[in-house]
């Protein structure tokens, strides 16, 4: 792969090291997975509105910071006029074939969640990237049939195992 997008989540565990109960392998799987991006000259895409969705997560006085950290590490591309197209396009058809209310009900989604879901993968889609990095099963819905959604690689075996022996 040759760029990819990552989502929110994906920061969370490999950038703020962070994760929630039962998760905790996913910061040093993430790690590993930028790691082997850097070494495979992956360019890692961040769609300005999951920086912004990082952000709220993060204080505000730490926000230059982050924003420097964010910008000298990957690559931000905007929301601009050709996202704003194709989100129009794919919130329409999605709507209009019961994607979107199936995906509320069966995954409980809200409205919000899915428009911003809506905007990663337009903004996925106006990049021309390979993939999206996402362990989120409402924007894994979203996506689907418009770009391919993969989770960040399990730990290969041979490091899990130098690990357990220190």
């Amino acid at each position: 792969m040759k760029q990819v997008i990552l989502d929110n989540h994906i920061l969370i565990w490999g950038i703020k090291e962070q994760a929630e109960a039962g998760q905790e392998e996913m910061i040093e799987r993430t790690q590993q997975f930028f790691e082997e991006c850097k070494r495979k000259k992956t360019k890692l895409l961040i769609p300005s509105v999951v920086v912004g969705e990082l952000l709220t997560a993060v204080e505000a006085k730490y926000h230059p910071m982050t924003l420097n950290l964010l910008q000298g590490s990957f690559l931000i591309p905007p929301y601009d006029a050709a996202s704003s197209a194709i989100f129009a396009r794919l919130w329409r058809e999605k709507k209009e074939s019961g994607a979107v209310n199936q995906i509320r009900e069966e995954l409980q989604a809200t409205r919000q969640e899915l428009k911003a879901d809506c905007m990663i993968v337009a903004t996925a889609i106006a990049q021309k990237v390979d993939a999206i990095f996402s362990h989120d099963a409402k924007l894994k819905a979203f996506a689907n049939g418009q770009i391919q959604v993969l989770e960040v690689p399990r730990l290969q075996a041979q490091q899990r195992l130098s690990l357990e022996e220190t």
